[in-house]
């Protein structure tokens, strides 16, 4: 894990302004429970205000039989009751209607119904609705052919029941209209669409400070600069925002001061070192000589390789993107395997794709001189390739070694870690720093290290650098392939 300063200041449970905006006039609760019963009580009284305005624009008129449907459904009780009556107690029956319903005008009627019903009654909707509620068959006279002429329109009609009865009475003629069903889904849509948005206002303002504070988190311990950790919210965010605060400070401390540590004791050790390696040069016996040198060189290796995680865990903090070169990193790969060649080394790059993106290259020269070093070590071969990603660009190194178990693969990207006794056969082979200082400078450069166990046998380790500028040709040979090729031809 590398150092990492944050800049911000701690962060109290207390550093939130609650007289800002329009908290100022309108308080609100400072716990996570207040807020979210608030939510609760403002979605039931806007539903319930919703509903309210909807009832009054769909209530019933004061009187209901000045709609047309309500008039011709009780014109059509009355005559039905008139038609069931014996003709005694029918005059009875026409006094209590005119009272019960006076907008009707009704009276008694001895004209008779033409034998033709008039074009205008038969196709009359409230006339149809007057048939249809009055069950039977229906005599109906137009008394009032000029009543177009009424403010508001009207209907004089005449009718005979199939008992005799007569009966004139008075119906507004006004079209009939169809149930408000557009006004009441309107009002559901209108509901719907308002609580929704009410929620997800409510919800987003409740959850932001919490979606900060883990961005913050997440942030923690990478190269990225950490977004600040939220001032305002809810008391129990506020009080995690400033416990994550002093919990980040001390963590960078102990990283500080056990980068510092290691540091120290390894350049300390170079004196001593080179001190006992003087001495060791004036023993007679040659075998406890070489001995005791091939010891000393050891320990300064493991020096070395300490003090490289030390500046590599220092340098992951420092650097952006404006201060690191652009480099082609199969040229750099390409470089590595010379260098391993020339010593005797079965290393060799297989795929070479020229790709430019910006990265300090000692440091992916270092990385990938590590995994080299290592093939070469526990395999006694490395296979390298180099290829453009979606994202930016692939090193692959490859050998056919005993591989890493996946529940060690883990705890090799640790520093002083080593593998099992597989890959460790000489106990003076390395340090368990290698992996750890390719993590260390892959993390840097907000790359991603991956280990795979090949299905033939052997390792895989994959470099993924973001940051692709431009790729240049497509995949080539290798170089000891072209320069065969060019020595036989």
């Amino acid at each position: 894990m590398r150092t990492l300063s944050t800049g911000t200041a701690p962060v109290a449970a207390t550093s939130a302004n609650p007289a800002r905006g329009l908290r100022r006039y309108w308080p609100r609760p400072k716990s996570v429970a207040g807020q979210i019963a608030l939510l609760v009580v403002a979605a039931i009284v806007a539903t319930h205000a919703v509903a309210a305005l909807a009832l009054f624009a769909l209530r019933e008129p004061w009187r209901a039989e000045a709609r047309p449907g309500v008039a011709a459904n009780r014109l059509a009780v009355i005559a039905r009751m008139l038609d069931d009556t014996a003709p005694e107690g029918r005059d009875a029956i026409l006094t209590a209607a005119k009272r019960s319903v006076p907008s009707l005008h009704l009276g008694t009627w001895d004209g008779t119904p033409p034998q033709v019903e008039s074009e205008r009654l038969r196709e009359h909707p409230i006339i149809e609705r007057l048939r249809d509620a009055f069950g039977r068959d229906l005599a109906l006279a137009d008394l009032g052919p000029d009543s177009g002429s009424d403010d508001p329109p009207v209907l004089h009609l005449g009718l005979r029941t199939p008992a005799g009865a007569g009966l004139r009475a008075t119906l507004p003629d006004e079209t009939l209209g169809p149930p408000k069903r557009g006004v009441i889904i309107f009002t559901l849509v209108f509901m719907a669409t308002t609580l929704t948005l009410l929620t997800v206002w409510a919800t987003r303002a409740l959850t932001a400070p919490l979606a900060q504070l883990a961005g913050a988190a997440e942030a923690f311990g990478t190269r990225r600069a950490p977004p600040p950790l939220p001032r305002r919210g809810p008391e129990e965010v506020l009080a995690l925002a400033g416990a994550l605060d002093r919990m980040r400070a001390r963590v960078n401390r102990l990283i500080d001061d056990r980068t510092q540590m290691l540091a120290a004791i390894s350049h300390d050790l170079r004196t001593p070192i080179t001190r006992l390696r003087l001495r060791a040069e004036f023993i007679d016996d040659e075998q406890a000589r070489e001995r005791t040198l091939r010891d000393l060189d050891q320990m300064n290796a493991l020096v070395e390789a300490a003090l490289a995680y030390a500046r590599d865990e220092r340098a992951a903090d420092g650097g952006s993107d404006k201060e690191k070169p652009l480099i082609d990193v199969a040229s750099l790969v390409q470089t590595v395997c010379d260098d391993f060649s020339d010593t005797g080394a079965d290393v060799r790059m297989e795929q070479a794709r020229h790709v430019l993106i910006r990265a300090h290259p000692e440091d992916v020269q270092r990385a990938v001189v590590n995994l080299v070093d290592n093939a070469v070590k526990y395999a006694g071969s490395a296979r390298l390739s180099v290829g453009k990603s979606a994202t930016g660009v692939v090193i692959a190194v490859a050998d056919d070694g005993p591989g890493i178990p996946e529940a060690e693969r883990h705890a090799m990207l640790q520093p002083f870690v080593r593998g099992d006794r597989a890959r460790n056969l000489n106990d003076a082979s390395g340090f368990g720093l290698g992996l750890s200082i390719v993590f260390a400078i892959v993390e840097a450069h907000d790359g991603r290290l991956a280990l795979e166990n090949r299905v033939g046998g052997g390792l895989s380790v994959r470099i993924e650098l973001p940051g692709t500028l431009k790729a240049a040709g497509e995949d080539r040979r290798p170089a000891a392939v072209s320069e065969r090729a060019n020595v036989d031809g």
